[in-house]
């Protein structure tokens, strides 16, 4: 039975569509007006840029599939709508806080409040799924740039850091799925006052042992998010250039805009604001097949743009929909 909201509660709720408000305002008076005006005047095709706002939406929810996969593998009961709302939530969250993972602090309070008993893997768990979706990111980087045959020394250096940290990745995942048993994690236990929250934060980070099911799906996942938000760049591209002469072709995009993405998660802008903008505009430039009439600043400010309504439509999913969504009754075990 529905219960009528007080006073302070719909006070509350209206706090939050004027936060919600706030955040849109702020991100749209951040683009510089010079970039407005040219994307203003550029013809567009609005179904190719739908389907790109559409493209964006699945990778999106592909990340909050993956992450449900993960708290139900950390015995966190939680359905795949509630997981999805309070994704958004940190969607929207994300073009106000330091870089485009920012909006995973919200998301992590937010889910926590709702495990009280598992507050710790909930957290850790944020944390995970960011660290496997880097990993993501990274490696449809290093595979994308390894396909051009002629590559500028700028790009050949992000190949190989690529390449590098992926490896990293993988050993690091793949470690801990064949040998994470094997780690003393009862001496963490014995650690003074913090040992028991210790051993709990290790355990969860180790979640992949004896597990490499769930760790080839998770990286899956995060390589089907990346590729399809890559994608739906060069969609932006067909929808703003009709002549394919001028906008780059598919592969074009895959050198730049995976290490763009990149540099957008540093924390040093809201939402990674202004940084990936430069290095989607800077990494094109780098690629000599390129057009000198395309601009990749005004596919960049699109793309925001994009980011920018599915923030809004995060933001709208998370306050309209009711807080007392049923959790999964049995969480599933992966193996």
């Amino acid at each position: 039975m529905a219960t009528q909201n007080t006073p302070i509660q719909r006070a509350v709720e209206g706090l939050k569509w004027l936060a919600l408000c706030a955040i849109v305002v702020w991100v749209v008076r951040k683009f510089p007006q010079k970039d407005w005006d040219l994307l203003v005047q550029q013809p567009k095709n609005w179904s190719l840029l739908l389907l790109a706002l559409a493209l964006v939406l699945l990778a999106n929810i592909i990340s909050f599939w993956r992450w449900q996969r993960l708290l139900l593998a950390l015995q966190v009961p939680i359905s795949l709508f509630e997981t999805v709302r309070l994704g958004f939530l940190g969607v929207a969250f994300n073009t106000v806080s330091a870089g485009s993972v920012g909006g995973d602090l919200f998301k992590a309070i937010a889910a926590a409040n709702r495990s009280k008993d598992r507050k710790t893997e909930v957290i850790t768990s944020v944390l995970v799924d960011r660290a496997i979706g880097l990993l993501g990111l990274v490696m449809v980087a290093a595979i994308s740039t390894s396909l051009a045959l002629d590559l500028s020394p700028q790009l050949t250096t992000i190949r190989n850091a690529a390449w590098i940290l992926s490896l990293i990745g993988l050993v690091g995942l793949f470690g801990i799925v064949g040998f994470g048993k094997s780690l003393p994690l009862n001496l963490v236990q014995r650690i003074p006052w913090v040992g028991d929250k210790l051993h709990r934060i290790a355990k969860a980070c180790l979640i992949f042992q004896n597990r490499p099911q769930l760790a080839l799906a998770m990286i899956a996942q995060s390589l089907a998010v990346h590729a399809s938000l890559t994608a739906s760049c060069w969609l932006i591209s067909s929808a703003l250039y009709s002549s394919s002469t001028t906008r780059p072709t598919l592969l074009e995009h895959f050198l730049a805009i995976p290490p763009a993405l990149l540099a957008g998660t540093l924390p040093i802008t809201p939402g990674g604001l202004g940084l990936q903008e430069v290095w989607i505009d800077l990494l094109f430039k780098q690629i000599p097949s390129v057009s000198s009439e395309f601009s990749g600043l005004i596919v960049a400010t699109m793309y925001r743009a994009i980011l920018l309504l599915i923030a809004l439509i995060g933001g709208l999913v998370y306050l309209s929909s009711r807080t007392h969504v049923q959790p999964v009754d049995e969480p599933t075990q992966e193996s």
